[in-house]
Protein backbone atom coordinates (compact mmCIF):
# COMPACT_ATOMS: atom_id res chain seq x y z
CA UNK A 1 0.00 0.00 0.00
CA UNK A 2 2.72 2.37 1.08
CA UNK A 3 4.54 2.08 -2.40
CA UNK A 4 1.21 2.37 -4.17
CA UNK A 5 0.65 5.62 -2.27
CA UNK A 6 4.16 6.74 -3.28
CA UNK A 7 3.57 6.73 -6.99
CA UNK A 8 0.38 8.57 -7.08
CA UNK A 9 1.91 11.03 -5.09
CA UNK A 10 4.48 11.00 -7.83
CA UNK A 11 1.97 11.38 -10.21
CA UNK A 12 0.01 14.14 -8.69
CA UNK A 13 3.22 15.74 -8.49
CA UNK A 14 3.27 15.82 -12.50
CA UNK A 15 -0.05 16.35 -12.90
CA UNK A 16 -1.46 18.94 -9.60
CA UNK A 17 -4.76 19.29 -11.07
CA UNK A 18 -6.00 15.76 -11.64
CA UNK A 19 -8.68 15.29 -9.68
CA UNK A 20 -9.37 11.29 -10.65
CA UNK A 21 -5.59 10.41 -9.20
CA UNK A 22 -6.47 13.11 -5.83
CA UNK A 23 -9.73 10.84 -5.22
CA UNK A 24 -7.54 7.45 -5.70
CA UNK A 25 -4.68 8.81 -3.24
CA UNK A 26 -7.40 9.44 -0.77
CA UNK A 27 -8.71 5.98 -0.63
CA UNK A 28 -5.24 4.76 -1.00
CA UNK A 29 -4.24 6.44 2.48
CA UNK A 30 -7.37 5.24 4.02
CA UNK A 31 -6.41 2.01 3.44
CA UNK A 32 -3.01 2.36 4.74
CA UNK A 33 -4.57 3.98 8.26
CA UNK A 34 -7.12 0.70 8.05
CA UNK A 35 -4.32 -1.87 7.45
CA UNK A 36 -2.52 -0.56 10.14
CA UNK A 37 -5.15 -0.42 12.47
CA UNK A 38 -6.32 -3.96 11.57
CA UNK A 39 -3.00 -5.64 12.52
CA UNK A 40 -2.28 -3.93 15.98
CA UNK A 41 -5.81 -5.26 17.00
CA UNK A 42 -4.34 -8.73 15.65
CA UNK A 43 -1.36 -8.51 17.80
CA UNK A 44 -3.18 -7.38 20.15
CA UNK A 45 -5.62 -10.36 19.87
CA UNK A 46 -8.93 -7.94 19.30
CA UNK A 47 -9.82 -10.50 16.75
CA UNK A 48 -13.30 -9.18 16.66
CA UNK A 49 -12.44 -5.63 16.12
CA UNK A 50 -9.54 -6.77 13.87
CA UNK A 51 -11.92 -8.68 11.55
CA UNK A 52 -14.14 -5.36 10.96
CA UNK A 53 -11.22 -3.60 10.31
CA UNK A 54 -10.23 -5.88 7.50
CA UNK A 55 -12.97 -6.51 6.43
CA UNK A 56 -13.32 -2.95 5.75
CA UNK A 57 -10.09 -2.21 4.33
CA UNK A 58 -10.93 -5.08 1.16
CA UNK A 59 -14.35 -3.56 0.68
CA UNK A 60 -12.72 -0.06 0.92
CA UNK A 61 -9.61 -0.26 -0.83
CA UNK A 62 -9.20 0.69 -4.65
CA UNK A 63 -9.93 -2.10 -7.03
CA UNK A 64 -6.70 -5.00 -6.94
CA UNK A 65 -6.00 -7.54 -9.69
CA UNK A 66 -6.56 -11.07 -7.98
CA UNK A 67 -3.52 -11.80 -8.70
CA UNK A 68 -2.04 -9.29 -6.76
CA UNK A 69 0.05 -9.84 -3.73
CA UNK A 70 -1.89 -7.32 -1.61
CA UNK A 71 -4.97 -8.88 -2.71
CA UNK A 72 -3.65 -11.74 -1.66
CA UNK A 73 -2.02 -10.62 1.67
CA UNK A 74 -5.30 -9.00 2.50
CA UNK A 75 -7.66 -12.27 1.88
CA UNK A 76 -5.40 -14.62 4.10
CA UNK A 77 -4.60 -12.15 7.00
CA UNK A 78 -8.75 -12.21 7.15
CA UNK A 79 -8.45 -15.51 7.07
CA UNK A 80 -6.36 -15.93 9.76
CA UNK A 81 -8.48 -13.92 12.12
CA UNK A 82 -11.08 -16.13 11.00
CA UNK A 83 -8.93 -19.03 12.45
CA UNK A 84 -8.56 -17.61 16.13
CA UNK A 85 -12.09 -16.34 15.78
CA UNK A 86 -12.87 -20.65 15.10
CA UNK A 87 -14.86 -19.17 11.76
CA UNK A 88 -13.35 -22.20 9.82
CA UNK A 89 -15.46 -21.83 7.04
CA UNK A 90 -15.28 -18.20 6.11
CA UNK A 91 -11.75 -18.25 6.79
CA UNK A 92 -11.90 -21.44 3.81
CA UNK A 93 -13.76 -19.07 1.46
CA UNK A 94 -11.20 -16.03 2.07
CA UNK A 95 -8.33 -18.56 0.86
CA UNK A 96 -9.82 -20.32 -1.27
CA UNK A 97 -10.31 -16.74 -3.72
CA UNK A 98 -6.50 -16.68 -3.03
CA UNK A 99 -5.45 -19.65 -4.25
CA UNK A 100 -7.59 -20.10 -7.24
CA UNK A 101 -5.47 -16.84 -8.62
CA UNK A 102 -2.42 -17.52 -6.98
CA UNK A 103 -1.89 -21.44 -6.26
CA UNK A 104 1.65 -21.02 -5.01
CA UNK A 105 0.64 -18.78 -2.28
CA UNK A 106 1.97 -20.74 0.62
CA UNK A 107 0.29 -19.21 3.67
CA UNK A 108 -2.91 -19.35 2.09
CA UNK A 109 -2.48 -23.20 1.63
CA UNK A 110 -1.14 -23.39 5.08
CA UNK A 111 -4.39 -21.17 6.85
CA UNK A 112 -6.34 -23.69 5.14
CA UNK A 113 -5.28 -26.77 6.35
CA UNK A 114 -5.63 -25.36 9.92
CA UNK A 115 -8.92 -24.08 9.11
CA UNK A 116 -10.03 -28.14 7.88
CA UNK A 117 -8.05 -29.20 10.59
CA UNK A 118 -10.24 -26.88 13.12
CA UNK A 119 -13.04 -28.68 11.51
CA UNK A 120 -11.58 -32.05 12.18
CA UNK A 121 -11.37 -32.65 8.18
CA UNK A 122 -7.88 -34.21 9.03
CA UNK A 123 -8.24 -36.67 6.60
CA UNK A 124 -8.74 -33.78 3.49
CA UNK A 125 -5.91 -31.60 4.86
CA UNK A 126 -3.71 -34.86 3.96
CA UNK A 127 -5.26 -35.54 0.76
CA UNK A 128 -4.32 -31.94 0.00
CA UNK A 129 -0.82 -31.65 1.14
CA UNK A 130 0.32 -35.02 -0.22
CA UNK A 131 -1.15 -33.80 -3.70
CA UNK A 132 0.56 -29.83 -3.36
CA UNK A 133 3.69 -32.29 -2.44
CA UNK A 134 3.32 -33.99 -5.65
CA UNK A 135 2.65 -31.10 -7.87
CA UNK A 136 4.80 -28.01 -6.74
CA UNK A 137 5.94 -28.27 -3.29
CA UNK A 138 8.86 -30.42 -2.51
CA UNK A 139 11.01 -28.27 -1.53
CA UNK A 140 8.50 -25.56 0.28
CA UNK A 141 9.23 -26.81 4.22
CA UNK A 142 5.69 -25.17 5.51
CA UNK A 143 3.88 -28.02 2.77
CA UNK A 144 6.34 -30.18 3.85
CA UNK A 145 5.46 -29.74 7.64
CA UNK A 146 2.10 -29.17 6.92
CA UNK A 147 1.66 -32.64 5.63
CA UNK A 148 3.23 -34.37 8.96
CA UNK A 149 0.72 -32.30 10.73
CA UNK A 150 -2.26 -33.39 9.03
CA UNK A 151 -0.77 -37.35 9.23
CA UNK A 152 -0.23 -36.87 12.81
CA UNK A 153 -3.83 -35.60 13.63
CA UNK A 154 -5.32 -37.93 10.92
CA UNK A 155 -3.71 -40.74 12.91
CA UNK A 156 -4.61 -39.22 15.96
CA UNK A 157 -8.59 -39.02 15.20
CA UNK A 158 -8.01 -42.79 13.85
CA UNK A 159 -6.57 -44.57 16.88
CA UNK A 160 -8.47 -46.13 19.71
CA UNK A 161 -9.39 -44.20 22.88
CA UNK A 162 -7.92 -46.53 25.14
CA UNK A 163 -8.99 -44.21 28.51
CA UNK A 164 -12.57 -44.70 27.53
CA UNK A 165 -12.60 -48.56 26.64
CA UNK A 166 -10.89 -49.06 30.07
CA UNK A 167 -13.31 -46.60 31.59
CA UNK A 168 -10.82 -44.63 33.44
CA UNK A 169 -9.62 -40.80 33.21
CA UNK A 170 -6.35 -39.98 31.47
CA UNK A 171 -4.67 -38.99 34.47
CA UNK A 172 -5.65 -42.79 36.59
CA UNK A 173 -2.48 -44.56 37.83
CA UNK A 174 -1.03 -47.21 36.58
CA UNK A 175 -2.81 -49.56 39.50
CA UNK A 176 -6.58 -47.80 38.47
CA UNK A 177 -5.47 -48.60 34.86
CA UNK A 178 -4.90 -52.33 35.92
CA UNK A 179 -7.77 -52.94 38.09
CA UNK A 180 -9.85 -51.97 35.04
CA UNK A 181 -8.67 -53.62 32.83
CA UNK A 182 -9.03 -57.19 34.47
CA UNK A 183 -13.07 -55.95 34.98
CA UNK A 184 -13.65 -54.78 31.31
CA UNK A 185 -11.57 -57.67 30.49
CA UNK A 186 -13.68 -60.44 31.63
CA UNK A 187 -16.82 -58.92 29.70
CA UNK A 188 -14.65 -58.61 26.70
CA UNK A 189 -13.12 -61.94 26.83
CA UNK A 190 -13.79 -64.14 22.88
CA UNK A 191 -14.15 -67.02 25.10
CA UNK A 192 -17.86 -65.42 26.13
CA UNK A 193 -18.33 -65.33 22.51
CA UNK A 194 -18.04 -68.79 21.64
CA UNK A 195 -21.29 -69.07 20.73
CA UNK A 196 -21.85 -66.22 18.71
CA UNK A 197 -22.00 -65.34 14.92
CA UNK A 198 -18.27 -65.79 13.30
CA UNK A 199 -18.78 -61.57 12.56
CA UNK A 200 -19.22 -61.12 16.52
CA UNK A 201 -16.29 -63.73 17.75
CA UNK A 202 -14.00 -61.91 15.23
CA UNK A 203 -15.30 -58.65 16.56
CA UNK A 204 -14.72 -59.52 20.60
CA UNK A 205 -11.02 -61.13 19.02
CA UNK A 206 -9.78 -57.54 17.83
CA UNK A 207 -11.85 -55.40 20.64
CA UNK A 208 -10.31 -57.82 23.30
CA UNK A 209 -6.66 -57.48 21.63
CA UNK A 210 -6.91 -53.61 21.23
CA UNK A 211 -7.63 -53.69 25.35
CA UNK A 212 -4.84 -55.41 25.96
CA UNK A 213 -2.75 -53.18 23.57
CA UNK A 214 -4.02 -50.40 25.54
CA UNK A 215 -2.97 -51.82 28.92
CA UNK A 216 0.38 -52.14 27.47
CA UNK A 217 1.13 -48.88 26.43
CA UNK A 218 -0.70 -47.23 29.35
CA UNK A 219 1.37 -49.15 32.00
CA UNK A 220 4.62 -47.95 30.52
CA UNK A 221 5.20 -44.43 31.46
CA UNK A 222 7.28 -44.04 27.85
CA UNK A 223 4.77 -45.17 25.74
CA UNK A 224 2.32 -43.79 27.88
CA UNK A 225 4.18 -40.30 27.31
CA UNK A 226 3.84 -40.67 23.69
CA UNK A 227 -0.06 -41.87 23.48
CA UNK A 228 -1.19 -38.58 25.36
CA UNK A 229 1.04 -36.29 23.30
CA UNK A 230 -1.33 -38.12 20.00
CA UNK A 231 0.65 -40.75 18.72
CA UNK A 232 -0.96 -43.75 17.65
CA UNK A 233 -0.19 -47.49 18.18
CA UNK A 234 2.14 -47.35 15.15
CA UNK A 235 4.06 -44.23 15.78
CA UNK A 236 4.74 -45.72 19.56
CA UNK A 237 6.42 -48.87 18.18
CA UNK A 238 8.26 -47.43 16.07
CA UNK A 239 9.46 -44.81 18.54
CA UNK A 240 9.68 -47.45 21.36
CA UNK A 241 11.94 -50.21 18.55
CA UNK A 242 14.16 -46.76 17.64
CA UNK A 243 14.95 -45.98 21.51
CA UNK A 244 15.40 -49.90 22.38
CA UNK A 245 18.11 -49.76 19.64
CA UNK A 246 19.70 -46.56 20.52
CA UNK A 247 20.04 -48.15 24.33
CA UNK A 248 21.84 -51.14 22.70
CA UNK A 249 24.01 -49.04 21.10
CA UNK A 250 28.05 -49.22 21.99
CA UNK A 251 28.45 -45.83 24.26
CA UNK A 252 32.22 -44.34 23.66
CA UNK A 253 33.82 -41.56 25.32
CA UNK A 254 32.86 -40.39 29.09
CA UNK A 255 29.83 -42.19 31.22
CA UNK A 256 29.98 -44.83 29.10
CA UNK A 257 29.90 -47.88 31.28
CA UNK A 258 26.81 -48.48 31.27
CA UNK A 259 22.94 -47.35 31.39
CA UNK A 260 20.19 -47.58 33.67
CA UNK A 261 16.26 -47.38 32.52
CA UNK A 262 14.78 -48.91 29.55
CA UNK A 263 14.57 -46.02 27.25
CA UNK A 264 16.78 -43.34 26.49
CA UNK A 265 14.59 -40.12 24.96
Amino acid sequence: LDSGVSLLKHVMRMDPDNQTVARVIKKWLKSVTLLSSARKASFERRFEEALQLFSTCIDTCPILPPKAPLHSALRTERALVLLRLKKYDNALQDVALVTYYREDYVTAWTTRFAALHGKGEHETALEETKELLQKWGQNEPRIRQAYEKADFLYRKAKRPDFYTMLGVSSIASEREIKKAYRVVARDMHPDRFATASEAERLKAKKDFQQLSEGLEILSDDFQRKLYDEGYDVEAIKERVQAAEQAAHRPQYGHGSHGSHGRYHY
